[in-house]
């Protein structure tokens, strides 16, 4: 029997791979797909002779209207349900479960029991997702909860989002099902696949759609390119071809940049849009580093907009100017320490803005050299570039402070001359006041770009938002880890608000991560969060520098005046690290 299971996310093909190597008898294929992707690929299995397939929630559900074979769904089950319900019942925020039939009425069964107060919206089809949410959005509510697409365009428009995981019990369950459909079913033949050869050798993909979205030719580039492009991205591209006669925008296949050129084509009286699709090298032929795409709504990685969900004052004030500068077309440029989330807030902005159906480049300045930029920006920089394939979208240029003095100079000229160019959005440490004063960066383009700044406040100034964080990573690492979490101890969750956050939420984001893979119970415990805060200790270095002889006054105050230069003469950084309280801080250096 050749079972083909299509999991909507990547967790719950970890589960999956983890049964099967249990299973005898059983050919099982195991890919990723959700929704429409599922679909597709369920066809592409029904005709190379798969006999059953086996899917999860809403793209299991469309798999069944589509193809002859057998489905299979994983069901969310009790207890699935009930981790979730575990995770947000003291949650005092407004919450909605989003999804197709057959997990709502589940889930409203369980969140009577558990007496929290969670409304729930069945959904038939994809394209009924959007307009539901946001729906929810205008009436306030702030947590959803549902599969992968819905959590996906809930964080797109800004809310926080939680995804209903399957866990190892209903992964079996769908196997001994599938075991009992094959003995009482003989599988239809599927029809025969007709090979098309096609001889082009270009090293561009060629695909020709008609005005009905169908795909009238590919090349061989093209075949082996169309499974990594997203459809409704190469539909968005031909609608838009048909509309303005040509188009240009950007996109990303396995990690590799591509410069996409539309334009229409006229062939035997009818009308046809032509995609070019390129992939970007560098002069030497190598992979262009430094440089990702990010596609329109559907593409955003999850959990990007859970960051900004905070009780803490200092970052509700940022969240609520960042959402404000969406609206505009200036420059906006973000100040934060490392680790604090300074890419994320790009997102937010990026995707609350009137561009957020446009790609979203990213360019880290600290991985990029001169041929790289005479390459982004063009020759002579006459908009020719590979930013200005972006034109319509937003480019996000990441640690600016590292910028050589001569690059800078180019972009200056760029943003300067060029009519069209995209939004800019611009982040970097503090200390770019400093080389700004110091003649290591121009003032001018310093100028230009900080049209609108925003401060993102450090996770040792926002404590009150661990826990919110805490939950969020929990969440995130069940569904990349096929892991079972449903919450904290208290204990535990006290150990992380009294830990100093070297690198901030990219720091806390990787000992959740950690402790989550190792967590043997339900619940993290104090003593697991502990084991993994140990190598995340910095360790104070003793050099030379401090003087061991005098008295032990002496070496005391040496100790924190080291510490205070360290933390750039910041007072709570400095005495947080040395676990006293500033007024004690202040006396002693004052006392010197």
């Amino acid at each position: 029997m050749k079972v083909v299971a299509i999991a909507p996310y990547y967790g719950l093909k970890e589960i999956i791979q983890a049964v099967i190597n249990e299973i005898e008898d059983i050919v099982v294929e195991v890919v990723i797909g959700d929704l429409e992707e599922g679909v597709r690929l369920a066809k592409e299995a029904e005709l190379n002779g798969a006999d059953i397939i086996i899917s999860r929630g809403g793209t299991a559900e469309l798999i069944q209207k589509e193809v002859k074979i057998p489905v299979v769904e994983i069901e969310v089950s009790a207890y699935d349900l009930l981790r979730i319900f575990t995770l947000i019942r003291d949650s005092t925020e407004k919450k909605a479960i989003v999804g197709f039939k057959n997990v709502i009425e589940s889930a409203l069964t369980i969140s009577n029991l558990l007496e929290v107060e969670v409304s729930a919206y069945t959904i038939e089809y994809e394209e009924d997702v959007m307009p539901k949410l946001l729906q929810l959005q205008k009436e306030g509510y702030q947590i959803i909860i549902g599969d992968t697409i819905t959590v996906r365009n809930a964080e797109a428009i800004g809310l926080n989002g939680l995804l209903l995981t399957s866990g190892r019990e209903s992964v079996i369950k769908a196997f001994e099902e599938a075991v009992k459909i094959k003995q009482v079913y003989t599988p239809i033949t599927t029809k025969e696949l007709i090979p098309k050869t096609i001889l082009d050798q270009h090293d561009t993909a060629i695909i020709v759609m008609d005005k009905k979205l169908h795909i009238f030719y590919k090349n061989k580039f093209a075949e082996s390119l169309y499974k990594d492009v997203v459809r409704r991205d190469m539909d968005k591209w031909v609608q838009e071809v048909f509309e303005n006669g040509e188009f240009r925008t950007l996109a990303e296949s396995e990690g590799n940049l591509l410069l996409v050129s539309a334009y229409l084509l006229y062939f035997d009286k009818e009308e046809y849009a032509c995609l070019e699709l390129s992939l970007h090298e560098n002069r030497e032929g190598n992979k262009q580093k430094g440089i990702q795409v990010i596609s329109p709504l559907h593409e955003v990685p999850l959990h990007s907009m859970n960051w900004f969900s905070a009780k803490n004052n200092l970052m509700k004030d940022t969240i609520t100017k960042a959402k404000a500068f969406s609206l505009q077309n200036e420059n906006v440029w973000i100040f934060g320490e490392l680790g604090a989330g300074k890419e994320r807030l790009a997102y937010l902005i990026h995707l609350s803005s009137e561009r957020s159906s446009t790609p979203l480049l990213i360019i880290d300045c600290e991985l990029t050299d001169s041929d790289d930029w005479s390459e982004l920006l063009g020759s002579e920089r006459n908009g020719d570039g590979i930013i200005s394939n972006n034109t319509e979208g937003t480019v996000y240029l990441k640690k600016i402070e590292k910028l050589a003095l001569a690059d800078q100079k180019a972009l200056l000229e760029y943003v300067q001359q060029v009519a069209s160019h995209p939004r800019l959005i611009i982040s970097s440490r503090e200390k770019i006041k400093q080389q700004v004063d110091q003649g290591e960066f121009l003032y001018d383009l310093y100028l230009t770009l900080s049209t609108l700044k925003l401060m993102l406040p450090p996770l040792r100034e926002r404590k009150e938002d661990i826990e919110r964080l805490v939950k969020l990573f929990i969440n995130k690492f069940n569904y990349d880890y096929g892991k079972e979490i449903a919450g904290i101890r208290v204990g535990a969750l006290e150990v992380l608000q009294n830990h100093v956050w070297s690198r901030n939420v990219d720091e806390l984001m990787q000992v959740m991560k950690e402790v989550i893979l190792i967590a043997e119970g339900p619940f993290i415990n104090k003593k697991e969060i502990e084991n993994v805060l140990v190598k995340y200790q910095a360790p104070f270095n003793f050099d030379s520098t401090i003087p061991l002889k005098g008295t032990l006054k002496d070496i005391e105050l040496a100790i924190i005046k080291r510490v205070f230069e360290e933390e750039n003469k910041n007072h709570s950084r400095t005495a947080n690290r040395l676990g006293i309280n500033r007024s004690t801080l202040w006396r002693k250096l004052k006392d010197e």
